[in-house]
């Protein structure tokens, strides 16, 4: 049983929200295209779990634990009264070749090492283990769910730890006829007790750079005509309320300045007042929380993100959208 959403990462976030609004770098590229892949390989995972069946476990995905005063990063941490199993999940493609320890890729060593990384993370939750006196068992496998990944190596003593796409459905099925009982409930309970948000997050852009405005959900053009409740794009002919345009651009505003406090002033300028102010105060006041400090007035986005918001069960939008192709 998944026992958490996995979404899209914040980095992601960050890089999809920048590339609508400037031309990306050459590094910010490469970046894009590396977490798109992570996370490509992440819902490939759970795709290939939720086909496999997952009532005999307990789920966490993309979960940040704080233990001994350090964050760790796990793409999946499956528990029943046996214990907990880290899955690293790594969505490499080509030919990877490891010799002396050191990973190899066409030739070329990468930068991180995927054993050292899976052993650091399986160390981090036994020190919390050792901590309450636990008595369960922490193990570990490196999940490569690509089946255009190919690993050489004469060391025999990293396959143990290896799953590769052609075994990943039998590894996931050695899952079956777990118990989940008081020691898995004991197990949730600890590490629910250590989780935190991702501390990371360091994505603030030069507003310089941003193209200001809002665009087409559709096809991403800036060229929009304004009638009484909605926007039509020139380019495609889609038609989305005042309301959804704005939740698309409180969501790029959050992922674009984190941690930035979103002012009125500050967001009119970022959507280069293209809508009124009283439509903007109306809006930021339906869909964010108030942060009042002296003088100032900041507005919070409530939601994860953008589809967030607009899969939300209580969120009424009374003029609908109508999009093109």
């Amino acid at each position: 049983m998944f026992l958490n959403r996995r979404g899209k990462p914040q980095d992601l976030l960050f890089y999809e929200t920048l590339q609508k609004r400037c031309e990306l770098t050459k590094v910010e590229a490469g970046w894009y295209k590396t977490y798109q892949r992570g996370f490509e390989g992440e819902e490939l995972y759970d795709k290939v779990f939720d086909e496999v069946g997952h009532d005999d476990v307990l789920i966490y995905r993309d979960l940040y634990l704080k233990i001994r005063r350090s964050v760790t990063q796990y793409d999946a941490l499956v528990i029943n009264d046996d214990g907990i199993v880290v899955n690293e999940i790594k969505n490499y493609t080509g030919d990877y070749k490891v010799e002396g320890g050191d990973w190899f890729r066409s030739g070329r060593e990468i930068s991180e090492e995927p054993i050292a990384q899976l052993n650091r993370s399986i160390g981090k939750l036994i020190a919390m283990r050792n901590s309450v006196n636990g008595n369960f068992k922490i193990d570990g496998k490196l999940i490569f769910v690509s089946d255009d990944f190919y690993l050489q190596t004469d060391d025999n003593s990293l396959w143990p730890k290896i799953v590769v796409r052609m075994d990943l459905r039998r590894y996931l099925r050695k899952f079956r006829g777990g118990k989940i009982g008081n020691k898995s409930q004991f197990i949730i309970r600890l590490l629910s007790e250590n989780i935190v948000e991702n501390p990371y997050i360091d994505n603030n852009v030069d507003e310089a750079r941003l193209r200001k405005g809002i665009y087409c959900g559709q096809c991403g053009s800036f060229s929009l005509i304004k009638s009484r409740f909605h926007l039509v794009c020139s380019e495609c002919g889609s038609k989305e309320s005042n309301e959804t345009h704005l939740l698309r651009a409180m969501n790029d505003y959050q992922f674009l300045f984190y941690g930035k406090p979103m002012t009125r002033t500050a967001f009119m300028n970022f959507i280069g007042h293209s809508l009124t102010p009283r439509v903007v105060y109306r809006l930021l006041l339906k869909h964010c929380s108030v942060d009042k400090k002296g003088n100032q007035t900041a507005y919070i986005f409530k939601y994860q993100n953008f589809e967030d918001a607009m899969e939300k069960s209580e969120l009424f939008i009374k003029y609908k959208d109508h999009l093109k192709g």
